[in-house]
């Protein structure tokens, strides 16, 4: 069930098609945090090696009509 309330720190939402966690929120902004794909490099006399990006931080209105996942 998702319910469209204002955005609290902890909260997880539905941001960019996938679930992101809002990790503040200010009078003027919410900030989400949103993962990014593995990559895949190939060192030069090696083997290819995933890495993971540090997620992606977004700012959003705190009162956005997002549909809330969890709180």
């Amino acid at each position: 069930m998702t319910n469209i309330f204002t955005l609290r720190a902890g909260d997880v939402v539905e941001y960019a098609g996938q679930p992101c966690r809002v990790l503040r929120v200010s009078e003027s902004a919410a900030v989400v945090a949103v993962i990014q794909k593995p990559r895949t490099i190939t060192p030069r006399f090696g083997k290819p090696v995933t890495i993971q990006p540090a997620p992606k931080l977004e700012r959003i209105s705190p009162q956005s009509e997002i549909p809330i996942l969890n709180r």
